[in-house]
């Protein structure tokens, strides 16, 4: 499973394990403390072996945090 991080619906980060993306998340939110604490901004996106056909499934980024 790999995953895709939105932020404002534009891809900025791709990760390939749950501990990169919450590893990533963490250092999203220590750097936006002051703007978007909770992260409200991004969006993950589940990207499994049908990835280039179905474009794969948003997931709560509460799974994450």
């Amino acid at each position: 499973m790999s995953y895709a991080i939105l932020l404002d619906g534009e891809r900025v980060a791709h990760m390939s394990s749950d501990e990169a993306v919450r590893a990533w998340i963490a250092k999203y939110r220590e750097d936006h403390a002051e703007d978007d604490p909770s992260a409200v901004h991004l969006q993950i996106l589940e990207r499994g072996a049908l990835a280039w056909l179905v474009g794969g499934k948003l997931v709560d980024r509460e799974r994450f945090l």
